[in-house]
């Protein structure tokens, strides 16, 4: 089964991590859980500066536990309880909002991970920066198409070899950012790949025919009924243009 073109490659078979809920451990523990899941988070980054915090998280819980149970005896003073009482409300927000952040952490670290597995894409846009992460993958895609494009004019028995442009052929394992060769592919895919009318598709597969392919964008304007200079800019970065 081809992949939706639309998405970017491979990203649709890997299920992220969920881990929304992670902030909700210290929350409603008091931040007790803390620990747990500053550790979590750290084996999951590979982290040895949050694995430190993680037993810097333990100790500090761990001498609440000791300061609490003497705190039952009643031999401390009200002052030393309402030390052990603010320290424990800071350990309950600090530990809150330091594993909700590690928590988006790990999300971003699984995004990039998967772009760079799937298509070598090393400048992802990590969560929190402002960037959408669709938009950075869009523009790594017309990266990639600028790419093929020159592989296809500099080097054409590469480019044949790799299948760029023709996403209706089985094994092709290169990815060409989403080029249509729009003299090769059959109509059912130019209908899929530029999201146009089956009509509008099976219009320029009839004209390409007639004229023994096209050369340019805008020779499909001319010689496809129905065609706009206006529809043409929704897809004319997907096209590409193979010699008959």
């Amino acid at each position: 089964m081809q992949p939706d073109p639309r998405v970017a490659p491979g990203w649709q078979y890997e299920t992220p991590p969920r881990t929304g809920w992670w902030y909700l451990i210290p929350l409603f523990t008091c931040g007790y859980g803390t620990p747990v899941m500053v550790m979590v988070a750290a084996l999951k980054l590979r982290s040895r500066l949050h694995a430190a915090l993680a037993l810097g998280y333990f100790a500090a819980v761990l001498a609440l536990v000791v300061a609490r149970a003497t705190a039952s005896t009643g031999y401390d003073s009200d002052d030393e309880n309402a030390v052990v009482g603010f320290v424990s409300l800071v350990l309950w927000i600090t530990g809150t909002i330091h594993v909700a952040a590690l928590q988006m952490r790990v999300r971003e670290r699984f995004f990039r991970r998967a772009a760079e597995r799937h298509h070598g894409f090393a400048h992802y846009a990590p969560l929190g920066t402002g960037v959408d992460p669709a938009l950075a993958a869009a523009q790594w895609r017309a990266a990639r198409r600028e790419e093929a494009r020159q592989l296809q004019a500099t080097q054409p028995a590469m480019a044949n070899e790799l299948m760029i442009g023709r996403p209706d052929l089985p094994g092709r394992q290169y990815d060409d950012g989403g080029l249509v060769d729009v003299n090769h592919v059959p109509a059912e895919w130019l209908h899929r790949y530029l999201t146009i009318d089956r009509d509008l598709a099976e219009r320029i597969v009839e004209a390409r025919d007639r004229h023994n392919g096209f050369t340019t964008a805008e020779e499909l304007v001319v010689y496809c009924d129905g065609l706009t200079p206006a529809k043409l800019d929704l897809f004319r970065d997907r096209l590409v243009f193979v010699p008959r």
